[in-house]
């Protein structure tokens, strides 16, 4: 089963030399597992982005680069970015698919969502005047409200991230478990969309 997940290619780390397995031809910030050192990809050069930090290892039904099953379907973890946000922290996990679809999986002490990125539909000006409980155009309401902070990272990502960084987040909640997460840095906004899913349905590949 692991064999339908393929390198896209190896690189080599510019501190240590070691080898970078890239599963994901989208991948941006890979961690080193030999030095710990952060590598910022872009058009196939490498380039040091400084040193990640090192995350204490936490209870999880993900481990990275250790392929999974949820409702048949294979998913492999490639990164892993840990948020904290006041009263904890909460772990997204960049995934693929067998067909090298790209998802993201966070995981809020035993809550689970799997989304996908989706155009976004709101101005900054509409994301800052959201508030909770607000009642929006089809049937959406806002549930959360507040701001992440990197703590570090592992594995591959599809983005630039550094420890301390923040981002401003809402939660949206629609019918059926259905989930849009909006994010705003000073930079961009980006916009998610999936499902609350059940961990009990996520299964081991023997």
């Amino acid at each position: 089963m692991f064999d339908n997940f393929s390198i896209e290619k190896h690189m080599n780390c510019p501190q240590c030399g070691a080898a970078l397995a890239l599963y994901f031809k989208h991948t941006k910030l890979i961690q080193c597992e030999s030095c710990k050192s952060s590598i910022f990809l872009e058009n196939d050069a490498v380039q040091s982005a400084g040193d990640s930090a090192v995350l204490a290892p936490e209870l999880s039904l993900i481990q990275l680069n250790t392929p999974f099953l949820y409702k048949q379907k294979s998913y492999l973890p490639i990164g892993m970015i840990r948020y904290s946000y006041g009263r904890g922290f909460w772990e997204e996990w960049w995934i693929k698919d067998t067909q090298n679809n790209a998802y993201w999986l966070s995981i809020d002490e035993g809550d689970l969502v799997l989304e996908e990125e989706i155009p976004v539909a709101y101005s900054p000006e509409v994301f800052n005047s959201l508030y909770l409980k607000q009642r929006l155009e089809g049937g959406w309401i806002v549930t959360e409200k507040g701001t992440a902070t990197c703590e570090g990272f592992s594995g591959s990502l599809p983005k630039k991230v550094s420890k301390g960084s923040t981002y401003s987040y809402v939660h949206l909640s629609g019918k059926n478990a259905v989930l849009q997460t909006i994010e705003k840095s000073q930079e961009t906004m980006h916009a998610y969309s999936g499902v609350w899913i059940n961990p009990f349905d996520i299964g081991k590949i023997s």
